[in-house]
């Protein structure tokens, strides 16, 4: 998840307040975030970091680094 507006990765789940958040948004598919740095709201289709992490450990193993490192052991 990163920030739209300072490009950082702390980004954090908040809790829904008001009409938009609570009723329209989760219609829609959208989640409220937060950023930690800019403190910058914004709705994200993204519900949580779960699928990026598995993504992201799904391409390290795949890399051709991680498969030098595999042969050499």
């Amino acid at each position: 998840m990163v920030c739209m507006k300072c490009q950082s990765h702390r980004m954090r789940r908040i809790k829904r307040e008001g009409f938009v958040r609570v009723w329209l948004a989760p219609v829609f598919g959208y989640f409220p975030w937060r950023c930690s740095v800019c403190r910058s709201e914004q709705l994200l289709k993204a519900r949580s970091y779960r699928k990026q992490t598995v993504d992201s450990e799904i391409q390290r193993e795949e890399s051709p680094r991680h498969s030098e490192r595999q042969a050499i052991r």
